[in-house]
Protein backbone atom coordinates (compact mmCIF):
# COMPACT_ATOMS: atom_id res chain seq x y z
CA UNK A 1 0.00 0.00 0.00
CA UNK A 2 1.79 3.55 -1.07
CA UNK A 3 1.58 6.20 1.58
CA UNK A 4 -1.03 8.85 1.01
CA UNK A 5 -0.80 12.47 1.39
CA UNK A 6 -4.76 13.84 2.16
CA UNK A 7 -5.02 17.71 1.46
CA UNK A 8 -8.10 19.84 1.40
CA UNK A 9 -8.20 23.02 -0.87
CA UNK A 10 -10.02 25.41 -2.15
CA UNK A 11 -9.10 25.78 -5.90
CA UNK A 12 -10.20 29.04 -8.31
CA UNK A 13 -13.11 28.27 -5.31
CA UNK A 14 -14.14 24.71 -5.97
CA UNK A 15 -14.15 22.55 -2.41
CA UNK A 16 -11.34 19.65 -3.35
CA UNK A 17 -9.83 16.76 -2.05
CA UNK A 18 -6.42 15.85 -3.49
CA UNK A 19 -4.70 12.37 -2.48
CA UNK A 20 -1.45 12.12 -3.56
CA UNK A 21 0.66 8.93 -3.52
CA UNK A 22 4.75 8.54 -3.30
CA UNK A 23 6.22 9.17 -6.56
CA UNK A 24 2.87 10.39 -8.11
CA UNK A 25 3.39 10.59 -12.17
CA UNK A 26 0.09 12.27 -13.18
CA UNK A 27 -3.48 13.31 -11.85
CA UNK A 28 -6.82 11.11 -11.86
CA UNK A 29 -10.11 13.44 -12.10
CA UNK A 30 -12.83 11.43 -10.20
CA UNK A 31 -16.42 12.66 -10.27
CA UNK A 32 -18.69 11.95 -7.78
CA UNK A 33 -22.40 11.33 -7.98
CA UNK A 34 -25.70 13.04 -7.96
CA UNK A 35 -26.19 13.62 -3.98
CA UNK A 36 -23.28 13.20 -3.04
CA UNK A 37 -19.98 15.00 -2.43
CA UNK A 38 -16.40 15.10 -2.45
CA UNK A 39 -16.48 14.20 1.67
CA UNK A 40 -18.76 10.99 1.43
CA UNK A 41 -17.42 8.16 2.99
CA UNK A 42 -17.74 5.93 -0.49
CA UNK A 43 -16.12 8.85 -2.42
CA UNK A 44 -13.13 9.01 -0.11
CA UNK A 45 -12.84 5.37 -0.27
CA UNK A 46 -12.66 5.35 -3.73
CA UNK A 47 -10.40 8.52 -4.02
CA UNK A 48 -7.82 6.18 -1.84
CA UNK A 49 -8.36 2.86 -3.58
CA UNK A 50 -7.64 4.95 -7.23
CA UNK A 51 -4.76 6.60 -5.71
CA UNK A 52 -3.11 3.44 -4.23
CA UNK A 53 -3.95 0.98 -7.28
CA UNK A 54 -3.25 3.07 -9.62
CA UNK A 55 -0.14 5.23 -8.27
CA UNK A 56 -1.71 8.67 -9.71
CA UNK A 57 -2.42 11.55 -7.99
CA UNK A 58 -6.44 11.24 -7.30
CA UNK A 59 -8.20 14.52 -7.40
CA UNK A 60 -12.27 14.68 -6.14
CA UNK A 61 -14.21 17.97 -6.29
CA UNK A 62 -17.90 18.99 -5.20
CA UNK A 63 -20.28 19.35 -7.81
CA UNK A 64 -22.05 22.33 -8.16
CA UNK A 65 -24.56 22.57 -5.38
CA UNK A 66 -23.43 19.53 -3.81
CA UNK A 67 -21.19 19.31 -0.74
CA UNK A 68 -19.81 23.16 0.09
CA UNK A 69 -21.47 24.06 -2.94
CA UNK A 70 -24.50 23.69 -1.18
CA UNK A 71 -27.39 21.71 -0.78
CA UNK A 72 -27.43 18.38 -3.18
CA UNK A 73 -29.30 19.24 -6.00
CA UNK A 74 -31.43 16.49 -6.13
CA UNK A 75 -32.73 16.89 -2.36
CA UNK A 76 -35.79 18.57 -3.52
CA UNK A 77 -36.22 17.22 -7.53
CA UNK A 78 -33.89 18.64 -10.05
CA UNK A 79 -34.61 22.11 -11.55
CA UNK A 80 -35.37 21.25 -15.78
CA UNK A 81 -32.39 21.18 -17.84
CA UNK A 82 -29.62 21.72 -14.87
CA UNK A 83 -27.32 18.83 -15.82
CA UNK A 84 -27.02 20.48 -19.45
CA UNK A 85 -26.83 24.27 -17.98
CA UNK A 86 -24.36 23.01 -15.21
CA UNK A 87 -22.33 21.64 -17.71
CA UNK A 88 -20.15 24.20 -18.83
CA UNK A 89 -19.31 25.07 -15.55
CA UNK A 90 -18.33 21.74 -14.12
CA UNK A 91 -15.78 21.55 -17.18
CA UNK A 92 -14.73 25.22 -16.29
CA UNK A 93 -14.20 24.18 -12.68
CA UNK A 94 -11.97 20.62 -14.02
CA UNK A 95 -10.19 23.19 -16.05
CA UNK A 96 -9.04 25.81 -13.41
CA UNK A 97 -8.26 22.40 -10.52
CA UNK A 98 -6.36 20.67 -13.34
CA UNK A 99 -4.33 24.37 -14.44
CA UNK A 100 -3.64 24.70 -10.34
CA UNK A 101 -2.51 21.38 -9.73
CA UNK A 102 0.43 21.19 -12.86
CA UNK A 103 2.68 20.33 -10.17
CA UNK A 104 1.98 17.66 -9.35
CA UNK A 105 1.76 16.28 -12.94
CA UNK A 106 -0.91 16.41 -16.05
CA UNK A 107 -4.53 14.84 -15.71
CA UNK A 108 -4.15 11.32 -17.73
CA UNK A 109 -7.46 9.57 -16.36
CA UNK A 110 -11.09 10.33 -15.09
CA UNK A 111 -13.10 8.23 -13.47
CA UNK A 112 -16.78 9.39 -12.88
CA UNK A 113 -19.96 7.45 -11.58
CA UNK A 114 -23.55 8.59 -12.17
CA UNK A 115 -23.81 12.30 -12.44
CA UNK A 116 -19.84 12.19 -12.43
CA UNK A 117 -20.32 10.50 -16.05
CA UNK A 118 -22.27 12.70 -17.21
CA UNK A 119 -20.31 15.74 -16.76
CA UNK A 120 -17.25 13.47 -17.42
CA UNK A 121 -17.66 12.99 -21.00
CA UNK A 122 -17.53 16.44 -22.27
CA UNK A 123 -14.54 16.68 -19.02
CA UNK A 124 -12.50 14.39 -20.51
CA UNK A 125 -13.48 16.02 -24.18
CA UNK A 126 -12.08 19.14 -23.24
CA UNK A 127 -8.71 17.47 -21.31
CA UNK A 128 -6.37 16.25 -24.50
CA UNK A 129 -3.91 15.32 -21.93
CA UNK A 130 -6.28 11.93 -20.77
CA UNK A 131 -5.43 9.36 -21.89
CA UNK A 132 -8.02 6.54 -20.32
CA UNK A 133 -11.26 7.28 -19.14
CA UNK A 134 -14.27 5.34 -16.71
CA UNK A 135 -17.69 6.08 -16.89
CA UNK A 136 -19.52 4.00 -13.82
CA UNK A 137 -23.61 4.00 -14.55
CA UNK A 138 -24.06 6.25 -16.06
CA UNK A 139 -25.58 6.81 -20.08
CA UNK A 140 -28.18 9.09 -21.49
CA UNK A 141 -31.36 9.22 -18.94
CA UNK A 142 -34.72 8.36 -21.02
CA UNK A 143 -37.38 8.49 -17.74
CA UNK A 144 -38.86 11.26 -16.00
CA UNK A 145 -36.05 12.09 -13.32
CA UNK A 146 -34.10 14.06 -15.81
CA UNK A 147 -36.28 16.59 -17.27
CA UNK A 148 -33.72 17.93 -19.85
CA UNK A 149 -34.04 17.54 -23.56
CA UNK A 150 -30.54 19.50 -24.17
CA UNK A 151 -28.62 16.60 -22.48
CA UNK A 152 -29.02 13.54 -24.59
CA UNK A 153 -27.35 15.60 -27.75
CA UNK A 154 -24.91 17.13 -25.74
CA UNK A 155 -23.38 13.86 -24.05
CA UNK A 156 -23.21 12.30 -28.21
CA UNK A 157 -21.87 15.31 -29.00
CA UNK A 158 -19.33 14.91 -26.24
CA UNK A 159 -18.48 11.35 -26.75
CA UNK A 160 -16.94 11.58 -30.12
CA UNK A 161 -14.75 13.91 -29.04
CA UNK A 162 -12.58 11.62 -26.82
CA UNK A 163 -10.00 11.02 -29.74
CA UNK A 164 -7.39 8.82 -28.71
CA UNK A 165 -8.63 8.17 -25.15
CA UNK A 166 -9.14 4.43 -24.09
CA UNK A 167 -12.75 4.68 -22.67
CA UNK A 168 -14.86 2.18 -20.36
CA UNK A 169 -18.26 2.10 -19.97
CA UNK A 170 -19.27 -0.09 -16.25
CA UNK A 171 -23.13 -0.61 -16.63
CA UNK A 172 -25.77 -2.38 -14.23
CA UNK A 173 -28.50 -4.65 -16.31
CA UNK A 174 -31.41 -3.33 -13.98
CA UNK A 175 -30.11 0.15 -13.60
CA UNK A 176 -33.76 2.79 -12.74
CA UNK A 177 -31.83 5.45 -14.11
CA UNK A 178 -29.95 5.05 -17.46
CA UNK A 179 -31.88 2.12 -18.95
CA UNK A 180 -29.75 -0.07 -21.49
CA UNK A 181 -30.89 1.81 -24.82
CA UNK A 182 -29.96 5.27 -23.29
CA UNK A 183 -26.68 3.42 -22.38
CA UNK A 184 -26.12 2.04 -26.17
CA UNK A 185 -26.69 4.96 -27.76
CA UNK A 186 -23.82 7.18 -25.74
CA UNK A 187 -21.66 4.19 -26.17
CA UNK A 188 -22.21 3.50 -29.96
CA UNK A 189 -21.33 7.42 -30.63
CA UNK A 190 -17.94 7.26 -28.29
CA UNK A 191 -14.62 8.13 -31.02
CA UNK A 192 -11.95 7.14 -29.10
CA UNK A 193 -8.62 4.78 -29.23
CA UNK A 194 -10.67 1.72 -27.58
CA UNK A 195 -13.76 1.05 -26.38
CA UNK A 196 -15.78 -1.25 -23.75
CA UNK A 197 -19.00 -1.73 -22.58
CA UNK A 198 -19.78 -4.14 -19.21
CA UNK A 199 -22.77 -4.43 -17.78
CA UNK A 200 -23.02 -6.19 -14.67
CA UNK A 201 -26.10 -7.41 -12.72
CA UNK A 202 -27.86 -5.26 -10.66
CA UNK A 203 -29.54 -1.76 -9.62
CA UNK A 204 -27.99 1.64 -10.46
CA UNK A 205 -26.50 2.26 -6.83
CA UNK A 206 -25.11 -1.06 -6.36
CA UNK A 207 -21.36 -0.64 -6.86
CA UNK A 208 -19.87 -4.21 -6.44
CA UNK A 209 -16.49 -5.12 -5.73
CA UNK A 210 -16.17 -6.83 -8.95
CA UNK A 211 -17.62 -3.80 -10.92
CA UNK A 212 -15.14 -1.45 -8.88
CA UNK A 213 -12.05 -3.95 -9.67
CA UNK A 214 -12.75 -3.77 -13.25
CA UNK A 215 -12.55 -0.03 -12.97
CA UNK A 216 -9.24 -0.02 -11.31
CA UNK A 217 -7.94 -3.00 -13.82
CA UNK A 218 -8.79 -0.80 -16.48
CA UNK A 219 -7.03 2.33 -15.24
CA UNK A 220 -3.82 0.16 -14.42
CA UNK A 221 -3.56 -1.06 -17.87
CA UNK A 222 -4.33 2.03 -20.02
CA UNK A 223 -3.11 4.81 -17.97
CA UNK A 224 -0.04 6.46 -19.29
CA UNK A 225 3.33 5.99 -17.60
CA UNK A 226 5.59 7.69 -20.43
CA UNK A 227 5.53 11.05 -21.24
CA UNK A 228 2.02 12.38 -21.97
CA UNK A 229 1.32 13.35 -25.48
CA UNK A 230 -1.65 14.84 -26.00
CA UNK A 231 -4.67 13.21 -28.32
CA UNK A 232 -5.71 14.26 -31.48
CA UNK A 233 -8.82 15.18 -30.79
CA UNK A 234 -10.11 17.57 -27.74
CA UNK A 235 -8.95 20.93 -26.74
CA UNK A 236 -10.36 22.93 -23.57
Amino acid sequence: MRLLQEQRLFIAEVPTRLYIPERARGLLLLGHGGGHSKDGDRFIRLSRHYAERTGLAVACIDAVDHGERGPAASAEGLPRAWHSRTTSQMVADWGSVVDHLSAVGPPVAYVGFSMGAIFGFPTVASLPTIAVAVFVVGGIPDGGWADDPALGPSLIGAAAKLGGADVLMLNKDEDEMFSVHGVRLLFDSVVARSKQLVFLPGSHDDWSPDLIAQSAAFLEQHAATGPVVPREQGSR
